[in-house]
């Protein structure tokens, strides 16, 4: 009966290694790259690729202050080589560091602000 369990064991362990790397290779394979752009198209193209892409997120940014003030994505969530989903309180002190000297120091903006957004949660 251990001899069985043993065997047993050891031919799930293969299989599942196996399946593992089967979904790994093909993931792999299937990894979703950004095309290549030139400097000009990598300014623009958040805006142009994004608008059909993620049109909610577009929209949010669109009908928001910032949306109305044309702040590009690229100033707060940097260039193509440096971009960063969620940007820093250094980022959001170039335009608003008079307003970061009354926020808390140990929270970011975005817990209390909707960058893309009108609203601040409470």
């Amino acid at each position: 009966m251990r001899r069985k369990t043993r065997t047993l064991c050891r031919y799930v362990f293969v299989l599942v290694l196996a399946t593992g790397w089967t979904v790994a290779a093909t993931a792999a394979e299937k990894k979703i790259t950004h095309p290549e752009l030139s400097e000009q198209e990598q300014l623009v193209a958040c805006n142009e690729c994004h608008r059909g892409a993620t049109p909610e997120l577009y929209t949010e940014w669109y009908e928001s202050l910032h949306g109305v003030a044309m702040v590009k994505c690229y100033q707060c969530h940097g260039t193509f080589e440096t971009f960063r989903v969620t940007p820093t309180r250094q980022d959001c002190a170039a335009c608003h560091e008079n307003m970061l000297a009354k926020c808390p120091q140990d929270k970011p903006c975005w817990q209390c602000h909707i960058p893309h957004g009108f609203k601040v949660r409470k």
